[in-house]
């Protein structure tokens, strides 16, 4: 049997009530479809869960141990980053898209709802651009 803890942003992990056999509980929850399993030493909903899509692709979803955190990121076939997305309890949002290893965008969403973006990191005549949207 297990609980379910709801996180803040409105992702459910489901926490085994007891201990498996190698003295941590067993995680499980459902990303876009698709089933991440982990352990952790809490029973909280805190720790970190994997899964793999149906083209072999991964996706990993970490909860911080205060749970004023979550991550998920996205690999390719080959196991690079593709993709990461942080999300604090706050408000604030960070997005990250990798090309070939290496960033290429970042998207900083903040709590009262203003963003910083920055795109094409990896054309270096861009890499020093920067776009901002306040709120009016």
């Amino acid at each position: 049997t297990e609980d379910s803890v709801s996180l803040f942003n409105g992702n459910k992990i489901f926490v085994s009530k007891e201990k498996n056999s190698s003295g941590k509980y067993d995680l499980r929850a459902t990303i876009d479809q698709v089933e991440l399993k982990g352990t952790s030493d809490k029973n909280n909903g805190s720790g970190t869960l994997e899964g793999s899509k149906p083209d072999k692709s991964k996706v990993k979803l970490t909860v911080s141990a205060d749970l004023n955190t979550v991550t998920l990121e996205a690999f390719d076939t080959s196991n690079q980053k593709i993709s990461s997305k942080v999300t604090k309890k706050q408000g604030s949002i960070t997005e990250e898209t990798l090309k070939a290893n290496k960033l290429d965008s970042k998207k900083l969403t903040r709590s009262n709802g203003t963003t910083l973006e920055y795109s094409q990191i990896t054309d270096a005549d861009n890499a020093t651009k920067a776009v901002e949207t306040l709120k009016n």
